[in-house]
């Protein structure tokens, strides 16, 4: 069960990554309806900084993903090798 969790969670930050940094590269970003109460927030994410700090959290994201696809490799490995040094 624990491989299924973190197959899913590889495939949610890489596709949360990707959107997301495509979104901030193109300027295509759409905000919440709650974000626009507060305009000087809203109108920051269309800076340069704003944008900035997207693509910095979708960078995050994909390095996340290539960690938790690293983490789920080695856990299948394990599993068909079935070294005891490295079970889980």
């Amino acid at each position: 069960m624990g491989t299924v969790i973190r197959g899913l969670r590889f495939f949610y930050l890489l596709w949360g990554g990707l959107l997301l940094g495509t979104l901030a590269v193109n300027n295509r970003i759409r905000l919440p309806e709650l974000v626009w109460h507060w305009t000087w927030l809203a109108r920051f994410f269309f800076t340069v900084w704003g944008r900035g700090l997207l693509l910095g959290i979708a960078a995050a994201m994909s390095l996340a993903a290539l960690a938790e696809v690293w983490e789920l490799v080695d856990r299948i490995l394990s599993r068909f090798i079935h070294d005891p040094e490295r079970e889980h």
